[in-house]
């Protein structure tokens, strides 16, 4: 469900979108140009087995420039055109006008490339397909997704008109049949016209160019404001939770009052839009990146890079010139005090769910990378004082382009910061045995292919230390069934987390904030099969929020299980020490987990294009609840919390004393050699018992009804032969 940043090859492309159109449609084209292209499909005339043209609708998503063909297994697909192949890639498109992408290995064929490609949790697999783009000589592009095969192909190969490309696959996850689709752009990129070039009759609209003011007039930015705020109060299901609408309401109005003069989009009105996510955290909205960045706004920073931890600054990295004052303490900047400084960053901190406090901690660590944002305002000739802890102070020049010597405390708090983290697609795991009585296993995601898993169920097979410490530290989720799988090796008995589990939306729609959506019509009733409530729409009992795990009947590992965690342990992460604490198997050792406990809200997302500055914003649109236990170990819109908590300091980002230590590691084996690990009382017990008797209340209730229908029907048969004996 979550859709993740994806390992470092990946890269996501946007594409200009129909909000950029005009509100009226030109006409369509009455004149079908004449052929010059062969249809791609073979076998096939032009124009046969059409899915969607552009100016329509796939799904619920308007369709601006796309052309999606459909066919059977099997069907080859053609080279339009002359022409050279420009790009190849594996790509998953999570909307028509977003998508993840990664290389391709030269000479490999586009299923070897499908195969390896993996872009995380919450994609389908079905529909990775590969890409081609084919420059055409007066420079204009044609690209084709969908494709499949064994053929393979470079970068800068001729290609000719006819020439295989490959067989139908899937191009797009929202198309359930197998298809392709073709989409056509000038020099420039800019879309063109992808149906005429085959002699049909098109129904493409020509883009208006994208503009807008800048500076944002004052009046256009606070008109872009109310369409974000309304917009969350029409399509987010987890407002309240977050932070009451009327109070919400009040907080973006209070932004709209401090615009006063006008601001730049690509800086100072994005810093504002950050800050309204950050009052209604959850890690599943996104500010998309800019669409028309100018490249020349001038970004000054000051000539120190700051670090924040233990509620105390220091100065990581410094300027030549300044570096005598690295590792120093800072207690006030610019007359401010230096944590009332660093607490200012936490407003530009976002992606986390809920209540959880330990993401913002972590990401300040680094406080540096938040120093931009904070002096919007500064230029050339900016300046910053710094007072240190030792009473000295020294005045800091801003810098447009700082460059910065790594020091080696700055090694030591990138090697804390990349811990466990998976280097490629072959780094998913690592195992080793710590003591005589302490076996390790380190998860670094689950985006693990079968062999993969296959040889960490050997390991634990064959493991028969009596400990076991899990590292799910900075493990940014990934596969559920990889999850369901490697849960399954430590069940002593059907576990399961979902008590009392529903999905929550505001209403079946339309939504008519949608007006303002790249990817959904405001006239669409988007959740039909919702049943109303008091308080919103709920689907109860669904597929996506049960999931019982039945122990492996070949696999099974005994032992004391210890989960290191961190506030990057999300999604999977996050659920694989949930399900083994909340059922008693396991204990949680660390800090709380960047996701939350009890629910997350995702599933299908709306993208909202704000008319005047034109940034993008997804909005997710379904609120799934797991576990209704509140309870002091599962307090209400918190992270997994840690059975043994271990606060973030100094030392452990430096790596202790001599700056290799695993703190965090070192605590788990010293709570493993003290014998602790299960509270003796279980804090679930009194919630489950009363789960429990709900359940079995429900199934006598059914019962009852069930013979009281019974009952009915025998007396009505009975008083009706009666009546025909009478």
């Amino acid at each position: 469900m979550v859709i993740p940043p994806g390992k470092g090859q990946f890269f996501a492309l946007m594409k200009t979108l129909p909000a950029l159109l005009s509100a009226g449609l030109l006409c369509l084209s009455l004149v079908a140009q004449a052929q010059t292209m062969t249809w791609p499909v073979a076998g096939k005339s032009a124009g046969e087995d059409i899915i969607a043209k552009p100016q329509g609708y796939v799904g619920d998503e308007f369709n601006f420039d796309h052309l999606f063909i459909g066919g059977k297994e099997g069907d080859v697909i053609l080279c339009p055109a002359d022409g050279t192949i420009l790009y190849l890639s594996v790509d998953y498109y999570e909307s028509l006008d977003y998508m993840y992408g990664t290389g391709f290995t030269p000479g490999q064929s586009f299923d070897r490339n499908i195969e390896a490609a993996d872009f995380g949790e919450g994609t389908d697999r079905r529909y990775y397909t590969g890409s081609i783009t084919i420059r055409l000589a007066d420079g204009s592009k044609i690209h084709i997704s969908g494709l499949s095969g064994d053929r393979t192909f470079k970068t800068g190969q001729e290609i000719s008109a006819g020439d295989i490309l490959g067989v139908i696959g899937y191009s797009y996850k929202a198309v359930k049949q197998r298809s392709i689709f073709v989409s056509i752009s000038d020099r420039n990129n800019k879309p063109k016209d992808p149906m005429s070039p085959f002699g049909l009759e098109s129904t493409f609209v020509e883009p208006k160019e994208m503009t807008r003011e800048n500076p944002l007039p004052v009046e256009k930015a606070r008109e872009d404001l109310d369409v974000l705020k309304e917009a969350f109060c029409e399509l987010y299901p987890s407002l309240e939770k977050r932070m009451p609408e009327m109070e919400f309401r009040a907080f973006v109005d209070s932004l709209k009052l401090s615009v006063t003069e006008p601001v730049n989009p690509s800086t100072e009105f994005r810093a504002i839009l950050q800050q309204i996510l950050h009052r209604i955290p959850d890690s599943h909205h996104y500010l998309f990146p800019d669409p028309l960045p100018s490249g020349n706004e001038e970004v000054w920073s000051p000539g120190t890079y700051l670090m924040y931890c233990d509620d105390t600054v220091r100065v990581l990295l410094a300027q030549p010139g300044f570096k005598q004052l690295e590792g120093k303490v800072v207690t006030r900047i610019d007359g401010l005090p230096a944590k009332s400084y660093a607490e200012r960053a936490e407003v530009f901190v976002s992606n986390y769910d809920g209540k959880v406090e330990s993401l913002a901690k972590e990401q300040n660590v680094l406080l540096g990378r938040y120093e931009r944002v904070l002096n919007l305002g500064a230029g050339e000739g900016s300046t910053q004082k710094l007072e240190f802890s030792d009473g000295t102070t020294a005045v800091v020049p801003f810098f447009d382009r700082p460059r910065f010597r790594i020091n080696d405390t700055y090694y030591r708090v990138a090697r804390w910061l990349n811990q466990n983290a998976s280097l490629d697609d072959d780094d998913v795991f690592e195992t080793r045995e710590l003591n005589d009585s302490t076996s390790y296993l380190a998860l670094k995601t689950f985006e693990m292919l079968t062999g993969q898993v296959e040889r960490i169920r050997d390991f634990l097979a064959s493991c028969k230390s009596p400990n076991l410490i899990v590292d799910v530290r900075n493990n940014g989720g990934g596969h559920n069934e990889v999850l369901m799988q490697l849960l399954s090796y430590f069940a002593d008995a059907p576990m399961d987390r979902q008590k009392g589990g529903y999905n929550r939306v505001n209403c079946k729609g339309p939504f008519p904030v949608l007006k303002y959506s790249s990817n959904y019509s405001p006239e669409k009733e988007i959740f039909p099969e919702y049943e109303e409530r008091e308080d919103g729409f709920y689907l109860l009992d669904t597929l996506e929020t049960c999931s019982v795990v039945m122990p492996d009947p070949s696999v099974h590992y005994d032992g004391r299980v210890y989960v290191l965690t961190n506030a990057f342990s999300f999604s999977a992460a996050m659920l694989f020490p949930a399900v083994l604490v909340r059922n008693r198997r396991g204990v949680s050792v660390g800090r709380e987990t960047g996701t939350t406990y009890h629910d997350m809200t995702a599933l299908k997302f709306a993208d909202i294009r704000l008319p005047n500055s034109l940034q993008t914003i997804r909005i997710p649109l379904v609120q799934l609840v797991f576990d209704t236990t509140v309870c002091d170990r599962l307090p209400e819109g918190r992270g997994l919390l840690p059975d043994y908590p271990l606060p973030l300091t100094y030392y452990e980002i430096t790596g202790g004393a001599d700056g290799q230590t695993d703190v965090m590691l070192e605590y788990a084996l010293s709570l493993i050699a003290e014998g602790k690990y299960l509270s003796e009382k279980n804090p679930f017990e009194e919630f489950d018992r009363t789960f429990s008797l709900s359940s079995v209340l429900k199934i006598a209730l059914f019962a009852l009804i069930g013979v009281l229908l019974a009952a009915s029907v025998i007396i009505f048969i009975s008083l009706k032969r009666k009546g025909q004996k009478k």
